[in-house]
C-alpha cells in the first residue's frame, strides 16, 4: 500500500543526493532542516506507534550510510521482531530466530520501512528513486482563517518498491517548512493525514497524525482538495507516537 516503503535505502543513507534537480527544491530542503537536518544522519531513536491497527515498537539507528531498523509487535505466535540493515534481514518470533528466504526479504524490508518512514518525514524525500514536483501554494482551511501551504507531489521510480505506482502529496508551511499534512493514493483508495501535537525530541520534530480516507479503487491523489477531505473522507484512526527517545551519535 505504501510506495514510501521503497525508500528504505534512502532512510538509512545520505540526507541529500549527490546532485540533480531534486536537491534544488528549496521547500523540501528547508523542511528537512526544520525537522532535524543533519541529526537525521546520525541518531538512535526508539518509539511506539499506536493506532487502530495495533501497536508497534520501532527502533532506528542511522550512522552515515549505515542503518539498522527494527519493528516489534505482538502476534498470535508471540512477540515478533524484524530487523533490517544494509546487508541483511533478521526475524525472531517468540524469542526464537526464524530463517528468511531470499524471496521474502523484500516483504520484510517493506514491513519495517512502512513503519519507519512516516514518523521521520520529510527525511527521505530527497532520496534516490524519489521524484519531486513543485505545485506551488494552495489555500486550506485552518483555525483562525484560511492559510496557504506549499504543495509538493511525490512519485517513485518504477521498480523502486513493491508499490512504486503509489503517489503522494505533501503540504508544507511556506515560512518554516514544517510538514502540515499529506495524502497518498494506492490500489484501494485515498488517504489523508493531518499532523498534530508537534513536539521536538533530541532535536528531531515529531507529530501524531489524524488519518482520513476513501476506500475505493481508481481514486488518484490529485483529486485531494479541501472540499474532498471535508465532504467525502471519513475518519479512520489517530496515529500516535509514544515514548519517543532520540540519542545523537557522536
Amino acid at each position: 500500500m505504501l510506495s514510501a516503503i521503497g525508500l528504505a535505502a534512502a532512510l538509512g543513507g545520505a540526507l541529500l543526493p549527490a546532485a540533480g534537480e531534486q536537491a534544488r527544491l528549496p521547500i523540501v530542503v528547508q523542511a528537512i532542516e526544520h525537522h532535524g537536518g543533519e541529526l537525521f544522519k546520525a541518531t538512535e531513536s526508539a518509539f511506539e506507534i499506536v493506532s487502530k491497527s495495533g501497536a508497534f515498537r520501532v527502533e532506528v539507528r542511522r550512522d552515515g550510510g549505515l542503518y539498522r531498523h527494527a519493528v516489534e509487535a505482538d502476534t498470535r505466535e508471540g512477540r515478533r521482531r524484524v530487523e533490517v540493515t544494509n546487508d541483511e534481514v533478521r526475524l525472531r518470533v517468540g524469542g526464537e530466530p526464524r530463517p528468511v528466504p531470499a524471496e521474502e526479504e523484500r516483504r520484510w524490508r517493506d514491513h519495517v520501512a512502512a513503519r519507519v518512514w512516516f514518523p521521520f518525514l520529510p527525511y527521505g524525500l530527497l532520496g534516490d528513486g524519489v521524484h519531486l514536483h513543485d505545485q506551488g501554494l494552495e489555500e486550506w482551511p485552518a483555525e483562525g482563517g484560511p492559510r496557504r501551504l506549499h504543495k509538493v507531489k511525490v512519485t517513485f521510480e518504477p521498480g523502486s518498491s513493491s508499490d512504486a505506482d503509489d503517489e503522494y502529496l505533501f503540504w508544507f508551511d511556506p515560512e518554516t517548512g514544517r510538514l502540515e499534512q499529506l495524502a497518498y493514493s494506492f490500489d484501494g483508495g485515498l488517504r489523508f493525514r493531518r499532523a498534530k501535537d508537534f513536539r521536538r525530541v533530541g532535536g528531531l520534530l515529531f507529530a501524531d497524525h489524524e488519518n482520513l480516507g476513501i476506500d475505493q479503487e481508481g481514486r488518484r491523489v490529485d483529486e485531494v482538495t479541501p472540499e474532498l477531505v471535508e465532504k467525502e473522507m471519513k475518519p479512520i484512526s489517530v496515529i500516535e507516537l509514544r515514548d519517543i527517545q532520540v540519542t545523537p551519535i557522536e
